[in-house]
């Protein structure tokens, strides 16, 4: 009973992790998602069709942030099929590190720093996303649960709806809750992820040895 409860809100506190990481990305960081690769691959192509090199640069250095992170903890996953926390401890090292870098940089970080910032959060979303794989959950995109969700119930397979509307309220409520830290001290903010994170490492096993029942095929091609 206990790891059916705490599975569902160790999710839920990574997802709230990446809503806050990906407008943190957005509004300080360089005008990027940390995690959604469809939003930056659009804002790529839209820069480089203006040649406007401050919506090109941040684009490029989230999606190659974030396919590093999955690679990378692919790899990780490869030789160690069975962990969870600790490529979660990798993740919340790599964020805590981001968070100590924007409390530094002050108010409104330069373009390298920030920039370099982006690429870290970008390379702990992938990584997050790797996890969520091995969980067989949805935590950093959503558009295949809401298609998903969205299709069954048309089709008639009537898959549950409360557990999409939680995630995406997690989403939605890591987003707010971060914005609502930028309107004040900057350091309540940055540390909002790494607190999440902390919480999901907490409430999860060491290991685990099978992935959930709807996780989908190898991380590294599931690019979003």
């Amino acid at each position: 009973m206990r790891e059916a409860l705490s599975r569902p809100v160790a999710t839920a506190a990574l997802t709230v992790a990446a809503g806050a990481t990906d407008l943190l990305a957005l509004t300080v960081l360089g005008g990027a998602f940390a995690s959604i690769v469809t939003g930056n691959l659009i804002m790529f192509g839209y820069g480089i069709s203006t040649t406007d090199p401050h919506r090109v640069i941040p684009a490029a250095v989230a999606v190659l942030g974030y396919a590093a992170g999955v690679l990378i903890w692919s790899w990780i996953w490869r030789s160690r099929p069975t962990a969870v926390r600790g490529p979660l401890i990798a993740e919340l090292v790599l964020l805590v590190i981001v968070a100590a870098g924007l409390v530094m940089t002050g108010e409104e970080p330069a373009i390298v720093p920030a920039r370099l910032l982006l690429a870290g959060a970008a390379v702990a979303m992938g990584g997050q996303s790797t996890v969520g794989l091995r969980l067989g959950a949805a935590t950093t995109y959503m558009t295949g649960l809401v298609a998903t969700t969205t299709r069954d119930q048309a089709t008639g397979r009537h898959r549950a709806v409360a557990p999409t509307l939680f995630t995406l309220t997690a989403l939605v409520a890591g987003s707010a809750a971060a914005a609502a830290f930028l309107a004040g001290p900057r350091w309540p903010a940055a540390l909002l992820e790494p607190v999440m994170v902390g919480t999901a490492i907490v409430l999860l096993p060491a290991k685990i040895e099978t992935a959930g029942p709807n996780a989908p095929a190898p991380p590294a091609r599931h690019l979003r």
